[in-house]
């Protein structure tokens, strides 16, 4: 048995030595019902199971986790639980009484699944989140109709089984809001893979670490039946630079065989990318790619900006009424982020 098969010597590999080749995949709800009733066997047996522990949710909750992380989540649990017996008087004490009635509730399972095991090849939620902490705003009707597409893409990828991987492409002008759309449209998705890939994950790799990082990334994708990828600034992941121009073909390549890599059966992907480089992105045979291409606008009006204004507040009714009236002959075109920024400044001003 190995989880390292490429470190294996391809001789070891040929007919007439290990010619049969298994590969165990994540276990389904089924199966991680039957290893949770397995590691918790004993605790059943000694009554040390609290009544209100539900292992059928809890299978269902603990999504492409491996067997040996949902018997770390067992320990976990029932770590959380010993501590309510430990007696804090000076010194570390156990409290006799508190042992013996001890027992490993829903609660402490609950615990140690947000706070302690997290699956190898689970969804980055956090990462993710840090890009829509503010929320989306609906400034324009071009934000509803690329969240709408988006849920019509997220629904392709889950019930579709033609067309796979099923790829989006967010193009639009840097501070567009292109990143904050992509996470929340893979946030939405519910996927119980969601894997998070941007160039400040690769700062100081070499060409070939990089190409092994996306490799290993879209690789543990076929792992999971479900799985998102969202690529962030692909010009930024290219090393792309107009002057010259320059960029990484050894990346590029990497990048588009693994966008069109075939997925084992029943495994189905979904990648989301961003770029502010489109014409570019066309050049290289990338954008050609990708199932669907969405382009986000810049702000052109002042109602889109009034939008904006009322959900962050930045400005009293009186005090946009004067702006308005300031900017209502000028032509408008800005990017949502550096929007932000100058009514940032403008707030420490006033």
């Amino acid at each position: 048995m190995t989880n390292r098969k490429d470190l294996i010597d391809d001789a070891l590999l040929r007919p007439g030595r290990l010619e049969v080749q298994m590969e165990i995949s994540l276990p389904d709800e089924h199966g991680r019902l039957q290893i949770l009733d397995i590691h918790t066997f004993n605790m059943k047996k000694f009554n040390k199971l609290d009544k209100s522990v539900d292992l059928p949710k809890l299978a269902h909750e603990t999504k492409n986790y491996s067997g040996a992380e949902l018997e770390g989540l067992v320990k976990a649990a029932t770590s959380v639980a010993m501590n309510r017996a430990v007696k804090m008087e000076g010194k570390v004490k156990m409290d006799p009484k508190g042992m013996e009635n001890l027992t490993v509730t829903m609660t402490d399972f609950e615990y140690a699944l947000i706070n302690d095991i997290k699956p190898m090849f689970g969804a980055s939620t956090t990462d993710l989140s840090l890009y829509v902490i503010h929320g989306i705003v609906h400034w324009s009707a071009s934000i509803g109709h690329i969240i709408s597409d988006g849920k019509l893409i997220l629904e392709q990828t889950r019930n579709g089984g033609i067309i796979s991987p099923v790829s989006l492409l967010l193009q639009g002008e840097t501070g567009n809001g292109k990143t904050a759309l992509a996470a929340r449209l893979a946030l939405n998705s519910s996927f119980p893979l969601i894997k998070l890939c941007s160039a400040d994950q690769m700062v100081g790799y070499t060409e070939l670490a990089k190409c092994q990082y996306l490799k290993q990334v879209f690789d543990d994708a076929c792992k999971s039946e479900l799985s998102c990828i969202v690529l962030d600034n692909i010009e930024r992941i290219l090393e792309y630079v107009p002057i010259g121009p320059r960029f990484s073909n050894t990346v590029l390549q990497t990048l588009l065989v693994l966008l069109n890599k075939r997925l084992p059966s029943k495994h189905k992907l979904l990648v989301i990318a961003t770029t502010s480089y489109i014409s570019v992105m066309e050049e290289m045979g990338v954008s050609q790619i990708f199932t669907r291409t969405l382009a986000v606008p810049q702000i052109t009006e002042i109602k889109e900006i009034e939008v904006i204004n009322n959900h962050y507040k930045f400005f009293t009714e009186e005090m946009f009424e004067s702006l308005s009236e300031e900017i209502k002959e000028n032509k408008i075109l800005v990017p949502l982020k550096k929007l932000l920024s100058i009514f940032e400044m403008a707030v420490q001003v006033s």
